[in-house]
């Protein structure tokens, strides 16, 4: 199952899709997706961010806590562990 990661930087129109791979199953491929998401934040801050599993797609904004510092405490989060079909 196919995966990216992508990113909507401040005064950009577009989505900059900057990672991307393949799992085996849902699981592996939502797993390394959501690494990649956290990693890219961490890089790049905050911004909005894209993430895409499949035909699944979530969206992520994070926030700065109390002490000013980047709260990716929601990235986990982004998209459901269990792969649920319509």
């Amino acid at each position: 199952m196919e995966w990216r990661v992508g990113v909507l930087r401040s005064g950009v129109e577009n989505v900059v899709w900057t990672d991307h791979g393949t799992g085996v199953n849902w699981q592996s491929a939502r797993d390394a997706a959501v690494d990649a998401l956290y990693e890219r934040a961490v890089l790049e801050g905050r911004q909005e961010y894209r993430i895409q599993v499949g035909e699944q797609e979530g969206y992520s904004w994070p926030g700065v806590t109390e002490d000013g510092e980047l709260d990716l405490s929601i990235i986990r989060d982004v998209l459901p562990r269990q792969y649920y079909s319509h």
